[in-house]
């Protein structure tokens, strides 16, 4: 399955950043507005939502090319639409609470904020939006997960309505409601629950790691564990996936510590033979709680193990030879990996083609730790010369981006090295002529800097 880690930093949507100027954008339909103003229109009005929810900089750009006129009157006048910008931190936000948020998506919602229709692929702002709500109108009109949310808060508890419930959080990538779950699987027959296709779905659903739904849904464990590993590679990630994601956030929702720890053993048990995988998706999870607690102290005794051990420490190559052999289904002897002739020619003929990701990847991750360092720590220069470690190694790897130089700049300004400091942070605004925006932004640090009022 896919390797977790801080998905902000290495999730990438080409198309929706920079490729238009944002001077261009600012007068693109529609504005930036809070989410919950927005929901509060959208009742007073009976009109649904029309949303463009984005985790990226306020240099996003929502749409491919410009909105159409048409477009325009469509959303003025039959939604109440506007672009929501979530922080990643803002773990409490009503969004980050129903929906996983990993990329841009248009949300199409009803009056009460319940999902009719989501799109996580860019659209152009004429034909493509416009068919966009076309598609969003007709969904309305027929059976929606609002109108059936609205009979199941009457009562009823169908196991017909239940499941088309159930099916929809799918479909919209939505955090099952663990209490709808449990009523649903508390009217499966013990036959039900030994039928492989009825399990699937349960999993599917994404039941809280050792929670009673998921433990029910595993009734027949040796029978799951042996059809499991029958289903295609991508069912089974999306099956993890999803169980991760809602237990990791039922750890947030609870503030409860030991589930970020069960959902790192889950995600390690995940990886198989693949130990630096493994390992690395063990720790993300108690990490990133602590992280978004805003418990500084651990946070930082944690990171600078989990920074140093899971990527400083590793080599690119060293990363993708483990992922060949697990693609490969190469049998590892304990932590020791061991290629045969022909595999290591193999490997040989393809770790070039494949390097730059596992450099991009190395690069991105200690940046960010880089920056989480620099947001936490800020009494003990030995972690921050820790995190220099780290960004020296991001920058030989990456020399030629303006953010990890912008990054070292600040590492070093922190701990008075100020000429240094100023170098780096040179390289910064030279390297970031391509968008002039961020120079200025560069340029506006190196005069803090020069000045020393940073």
């Amino acid at each position: 399955m896919k390797h977790f880690k801080f998905q902000s930093a290495v999730f990438i949507f080409l198309c929706w950043v920079f490729v238009y100027p944002a001077i261009a954008q600012q007068q693109t339909f529609p504005q930036k507005e809070d989410y919950l103003q927005l929901l509060e229109r959208a009742a007073k009005e009976n009109k649904p939502m029309f949303l463009v929810v984005h985790q990226r900089d306020d240099q996003f750009i929502p749409f491919r090319g410009s909105v159409s006129k048409k477009a325009k009157d469509m959303l003025s006048t039959q939604f109440v639409s506007g672009i929501v910008q979530v922080d990643r931190d803002e773990f409490d936000h009503p969004l980050q609470r129903a929906f996983y948020l990993n990329k841009p998506m248009y949300l199409v919602t009803d009056k009460d904020g319940i999902p009719i229709l989501r799109v996580d692929k860019a659209v152009d702002g004429g034909d493509e939006l416009e068919n966009l709500i076309d598609s969003a109108n007709t969904l309305a009109k027929a059976e929606t997960l609002g109108k059936l949310t609205a009979e199941y808060r009457k009562g009823i508890r169908q196991q017909s309505l239940l499941n088309k419930i159930l099916r929809y959080n799918q479909t919209f990538d939505q955090y099952t409601d663990q209490q709808l779950l449990s009523d649903y699987i508390a009217q499966l027959t013990i036959e039900q629950l030994n039928n492989f296709e009825t399990v699937v779905f349960l999993l599917s659903c994404g039941p809280v790691y050792n929670s009673k739904s998921y433990l029910l849904a595993r009734t027949n464990s040796k029978m799951v564990d042996s059809l499991y590993s029958s289903l295609p590679l991508p069912v089974r990630k999306k099956i993890n996936n999803r169980i991760i994601q809602r237990t990791f956030r039922e750890s947030l929702d609870k503030r409860n510590f030991s589930l970020a720890q069960n959902v790192g053993y889950f995600a390690y048990t995940t990886w198989t033979s693949n130990y630096l995988r493994a390992s690395n998706s063990q720790g993300y999870y108690p990490l990133e709680y602590k992280r978004l607690m805003k418990d500084s102290l651990s946070y930082v005794r944690m990171a600078r193990n989990y920074y140093e051990q899971s990527f400083y420490k590793v080599d690119p190559d060293s990363l993708s030879r483990m992922d060949f052999a697990q693609d490969r289904k190469i049998n590892f002897s304990g932590n020791q990996l061991v290629l045969d002739s022909a595999q290591n020619a193999e490997f040989k003929s393809l770790v070039g083609k494949g390097r730059k990701y596992y450099q991009d990847d190395l690069a991105n991750n200690l940046n960010y730790g880089a920056k989480q360092i620099l947001a936490f720590e800020r009494n003990d220069p030995s972690v921050i010369f820790d995190a220099i470690r780290w960004q020296k190694k991001t920058i030989d790897l990456k020399p030629d981006v303006p953010a990890f130089r912008y990054t070292m700049a600040l590492l070093l300004y922190r701990v008075g090295f100020y000429a240094q400091a100023e170098e780096e942070q040179q390289r910064a605004v030279k390297l970031s002529k391509s968008n002039k925006l961020y120079q200025e932004k560069m340029k506006a640090v190196l005069k803090q800097m020069q000045s020393r009022r940073l």
